[in-house]
């Protein structure tokens, strides 16, 4: 029997075949532009009603949407940006049409936290001094004091700092992080979408992922 990361693994990969074989099939073209009648796999019907109503362009609005793949702007992972994602951003929360995704999840939300306003206070300081102490770590073996700031930022009421701390935990290496990581991987399954387990086992697989590469 296939584990949830097994599975998980698998659907991301096969996300990913599904989105170049668009791209590929699409030959350069806008790949938000099909015609009726063409609808594959990885594809969901836009609603053009929706779209014109919050959508204030010349360009055509799309006919479909469709899965595409995309390299994370700050971590370097592949991702795929779903077409079930696309509508929910284009049609419900109202993206505009001409935006795309450039980051994954969990960076997404760390770069949200760190473009905190420069008058936000102390807090946004002590962010910005924690994640850049965090990653200095990272370019290092840990000792006992490196491994009691990882717990400590694990236990932080903020989300990216949280994360970086997977991240440099992926850095080092070893089969005491190893084994953390697979747990953090482990614990997301049954999560929401947007829980904290589902993003920390995600950013653990992840840190999994580069530290083989």
């Amino acid at each position: 029997m296939k584990s949830n990361k097994q599975r998980r693994a698998e659907i991301k990969g096969r996300r990913l075949e599904r989105a170049g074989k668009l791209a590929a099939l699409l030959s350069g073209q806008d790949a938000r532009h099909l015609v009726a009648g063409a609808r594959l796999a990885g594809m969901e019907l836009a609603d053009q009603d929706v779209l014109a109503r919050y959508n204030n362009t010349y360009g055509l609005l799309p006919t479909f949407y469709v899965d595409l793949a995309f390299t994370c702007r700050d971590c370097g992972i592949e991702e795929v940006w779903t077409a079930k994602q696309q509508k929910w951003w284009y049609e419900v929360i109202h993206g505009h049409i001409d935006s795309t995704a450039v980051r994954c999840r969990a960076c997404r939300r760390a770069y949200r936290e760190q473009r905190q306003p420069a008058n936000a206070g102390e807090g946004a300081n002590l962010l910005r001094e924690r994640t850049q102490r965090l990653r200095t770590l990272g370019t290092a073996n840990p000792n006992a004091e490196a491994l009691a700031e990882i717990d400590a930022a694990l236990e932080s009421k903020w989300w990216s700092l949280r994360v970086i701390a997977i991240e440099t935990m992926g850095r080092w290496g070893g089969a005491l992080q190893v084994e953390r990581l697979e747990a953090l991987v482990a614990g997301r399954a049954g999560h929401g979408y947007w829980s904290w387990e589902r993003v920390a086992g995600d950013a653990a697989a992840k840190a999994l992922v580069r530290g083989k590469q």
